[in-house]
């Protein structure tokens, strides 16, 4: 019995296919794997890498779980209020929507550019029931029904850490897991391992290749800025990853 966590995908098909691809092999009822989250912006596919999540959920005897990264909790808060635009603006949400729907992209980008200023100034709506209307509804389902933390193997798996400053796991906030905190990861004392994505803290060798993050009690598995997916078995720790597919 293992499980098998992997690290943010941003929108990266090519990284995502050639990392299952390497894992399918290994895969056995009694296995999980656990998808760090950030699956979608920055990249080109995320409807792609969407797809290929639930495919795997579908065929795989694997147990799939998907939790839920910075870039899904700002995108479901747009959709939940359409004059919250940090995800767009800061997160590059609108190469989630080209991915989707061309047109639904060029509706948002224009009504962004029309409101100028207002945009934030007086928190202007947005249509973002165009993507709405685009996103399978499957696809809804699944950005609604990631989960914010997962346990198993004697280890934690979250988006972002915790606050270590926080002495339970249960009274840590929504934040903390889906964002770390300023003293995540080097103040984390343990004991239990946590595996995390989000902080693009590869440990990158000579040759500019990139590997997870390890840390006493820590292990960080956000690659794909350096165009590579990493995965990590546990208990026996071997890591699987893509070739290099660009950056994200």
């Amino acid at each position: 019995m293992a499980t098998i966590a992997i690290g943010d995908v941003h929108g990266n098909r090519e990284a995502l296919d050639d990392l299952l691809a390497r894992l399918r092999p290994e895969l056995s009822a009694n296995d999980t794997v656990v998808f760090l989250g950030d699956y979608i912006d920055r990249g080109p596919d995320a409807k792609g890498c969407i797809d290929c999540i639930l495919g795997l959920r579908a065929d795989s005897p694997a147990r799939v779980v998907a939790l839920i990264g910075n870039h899904e909790d700002w995108m479901l808060r747009s959709f939940d209020d359409p004059s919250r635009h940090s995800w767009l603006i800061g997160m590059d949400g609108l190469s989630t929507v080209m991915s989707y729907s061309a047109e639904a992209a060029a509706v948002i980008s224009r009504a962004a550019h029309d409101a100028g200023p207002r945009l934030v100034l007086d928190r202007v709506a947005l249509p973002y029931d165009a993507f709405l209307r685009a996103l399978p509804d499957d696809h809804l389902s699944f950005f609604r029904e990631l989960a914010l933390v997962h346990q198993s193997d004697g280890a934690v798996f979250s988006h972002g850490g915790l606050d270590p400053r926080v002495s339970s796991l249960e009274a840590q906030t929504r934040e903390a897991l889906i964002w770390g905190s300023d003293a995540w990861p080097a103040d984390y004392p343990g004991p239990r391992l946590h595996v995390y994505g989000h902080h693009d803290n590869a440990d990158v060798d000579a040759t500019d290749w990139p590997h997870p993050a390890v840390g006493p009690f820590t292990i960080g598995m956000d690659t794909i800025s350096h165009g590579v997916l990493t995965a990590i078995r546990l208990p026996d720790r071997q890591v699987f990853q893509s070739e290099r597919f660009g950056a994200a």
